[in-house]
């Protein structure tokens, strides 16, 4: 049997796994408020939470940039760029969109089909200063995101949940795995009436997205894997697929 609501799902997995602290802003590691990897320590406690961090133009490029660097590869490899493009002075949308593409490759090689994010970042780059945006004092428009060259649903969603705290719920391969495993969704939803389910049952709270969004991530990683691990997971007894 099922949580009576995806609310309910959250609160589980919050309780099991304590705040995740994203999005990890890895120019800030060991930082007050962040730990050595760039984490928030700042609690989640409940879907009421509301707490708004000013963020830096910079902190929001680099989340913008994060964002693109992930796409189809692991965190760990983006960190590795991180640091490079930190360590270079180059983890700034101005220096990004001027420097050469052979250096730039160069430097986030680590997180793959780096030819690719390197035209991504410089267009990613112009468009948030041509449109003044990093100030954070208004957002881009998803459709105008949608609109850049190798920017797509999930990416344009991360950028505006994270770096501008937009209520748009992220969702992933993680999130479809999890809650067909559980019996709400049947595999056939699109993008967009997945993240619909999750805005329809939860408070318009960008804090929880994001909290929220990196728990699925967390229990997909501890025991919602594509082989997955079920002794000790907490939805065990709600999930249609457990033995």
């Amino acid at each position: 049997m099922i949580p009576s609501g995806i609310a309910e799902i959250y609160e589980i997995l919050l309780d099991a796994y304590g705040t995740q602290g994203w999005w990890p802003l890895y120019a800030l590691r060991g930082t007050e408020g962040r730990d050595d990897r760039g984490y928030s320590k700042k609690p989640v406690k409940s879907t009421k939470f509301s707490l708004s961090e000013k963020l830096s133009p910079l902190s929001r490029f680099e989340i913008a940039a994060g964002a693109v660097l992930t796409q189809n590869t692991a965190w760990t490899n983006v960190e590795k760029s991180l640091d490079r493009l930190v360590w270079s002075g180059l983890l700034d949308p101005e220096k990004i969109r001027d420097s050469s593409p052979e250096m730039l490759a160069e430097t986030i090689r680590s997180s793959g089909y780096y030819n690719q994010k390197v035209r991504k970042l410089k267009i990613l780059a112009s468009f948030l200063m041509d449109g003044d945006y990093l100030k954070g004092e208004q957002s881009p428009r998803r459709d105008d995101l949608l609109g850049l060259w190798g920017i797509g649903k999930e990416t344009a969603d991360s950028i505006l949940l994270y770096a501008f705290d937009v209520p748009l719920f992220v969702v992933d391969a993680y999130t479809k795995r999890i809650f067909k495993r559980l019996g709400l969704l049947t595999g056939t939803e699109d993008y967009d009436e997945i993240a619909l389910l999750f805005t329809d049952s939860l408070n318009r709270n960008a804090k929880v997205y994001q909290e929220y969004h990196a728990l699925i991530v967390k229990h997909a990683k501890e025991h919602c894997r594509k082989q997955a691990l079920c002794k000790g997971c907490v939805l065990r007894k709600y999930c249609l697929a457990a033995p």
